[in-house]
């Protein structure tokens, strides 16, 4: 593991392994994967991994080895031209793509590529409907997802 902090190489790697995710399904193809804010929102679909938080505290004195608690804040974005029918599809979607990314950390990669011990949603958050201001445009929904990772640091 790393030796002063692993949240680098856990960003990077956590946003590596998701855009892979979603390149190998069809259904997700398209959707476009950032490390940090998109560049354009063009895409319907967006997850962007944002900050990263970390706290260390003693995993061992005699050996000054840390444990450091990594949050990653990951946002999920949907949108759709049109009326309200529209905002089901966004919901089901960004849901969708939370659920794929939680299994992926939970199942089949715990470690994010051995970059920390463990990894797993935490909680998220979504108003669950469009802004007002952003209505007349079609329909978005948005979720704030934030998964906690667990490292040593040796």
């Amino acid at each position: 593991m790393s030796a002063d902090t692993a949240a680098d190489e856990f960003k990077l790697a956590f946003y590596e392994a998701t855009k892979e995710l979603m390149a190998a399904d069809p259904d997700t193809q398209e959707v476009m994967v950032s490390y940090g804010a998109p560049g354009s929102l063009d895409p319907e679909d967006v997850v962007a991994f944002l900050g990263v938080t970390s706290e260390q505290q003693a995993a061992s004195i005699g050996q000054r080895s840390r444990d450091e608690d990594l949050t990653i804040e990951v946002a999920i974005s949907c949108f759709r031209g049109g009326l309200e029918d529209q905002e089901l599809v966004c919901g089901q979607r960004a849901y969708q793509l939370l659920r794929m990314i939680t299994r992926y950390v939970r199942k089949t990669d715990t470690t994010v590529g051995g970059t920390v011990l463990w990894c797993f949603l935490q909680g998220h958050e979504s108003t669950g409907q469009t802004d007002p201001q952003l209505i007349q445009q079609g329909r978005v929904i948005e979720i704030t997802a934030r998964f906690l990772a667990r490292a040593r640091i040796t």
